[in-house]
């Protein structure tokens, strides 16, 4: 089941992506919403994903006795080696030719083709490299709850995602880590009843108003709030020590 996911949802990537990729700005934000509003209908109206009721596991998978994913612990333990798995590799792919390729891309896509590269396969390969690993992580989610509904594919779960990224800090692999489990974290301490009481059922306002601020006075993400307090220290520092160094 973990290979099938991760190599059908990276091939409907790849049919998505050689489409949407052809568009830039807000028209590949449009075109990309549009081809996941289709999915969501098509799950949600057709018998093939169980309708609203969404499809049931009659039983967790694993490998006999040495993987089995029914118990807690296993299967915490095999979600966090698939993290740290990915992790490696994507950091080692960052360091490769296409990982140098993709930063260019990211930095300035013109002057890259200038140099003569096709911008488009690069594109292409990072497109579905990101669609499989999404198949990794809804193997997962499959997994541990024991069930999949439409709402999965719905716009929100797309828009929790990009949270996670500018929580974390654009352009940074551990940011985007950082985030995910500080978007999880601030969801489960909005969602208490024990710290918020009557007011843990509105935990979204919470959760938006944090993450506002937290944009707002963290432009870089949290992985670049060291850096940014240490300008501020060292900025503070040099204004102090500028009067005293013009006395005679």
């Amino acid at each position: 089941m973990l290979p099938a996911s991760v190599v059908a949802v990276g091939l409907y990537a790849l049919a998505v992506g050689a489409l949407s990729l052809r568009t830039r700005g807000v028209y590949f934000i449009m075109v990309t919403l549009a081809f996941a509003q289709m999915a969501y209908y098509v799950v949600h109206d057709t018998p093939l994903g169980g309708g609203t009721d969404g499809i049931y596991l009659a039983a967790k998978p694993g490998l006999g006795h040495w993987l089995d994913l029914d118990k807690p612990l296993v299967m915490y333990g095999f979600t966090l080696a698939c993290l740290a798995l990915v992790f490696a590799f994507l950091a080692l792919l960052l360091r490769s030719p296409f990982g140098r390729a993709l930063a260019g891309i990211r930095v300035n896509e013109q002057r890259m083709r200038a140099t003569g590269f096709s911008t488009y396969p690069y594109k292409l390969a990072a497109f579905t490299l990101s669609g499989a690993i999404a198949g990794l992580a809804g193997f997962l989610f499959a997994v541990k709850d024991g069930f999949v509904n439409p709402e999965l594919l719905a716009w929100h779960e797309s828009g929790a995602v990009l949270v996670m990224i500018i929580l974390g800090g654009l352009g940074h692999l551990r940011g985007a880590l950082i985030g995910a489990f500080a978007f999880a974290l601030l969801q489960e301490f909005f969602q208490s009843e024990a710290i918020f009481g009557a007011f843990a059922k509105h935990w979204h306002l919470g959760l938006g108003l944090t993450i506002i601020v937290s944009v707002a006075l963290l432009p870089r993400g949290l992985v670049g709030m060291p850096a940014q307090w240490r300008e501020r220290l060292l900025g503070r520092a040099s204004r102090r020590t500028l009067p005293s160094a013009g006395r005679p």
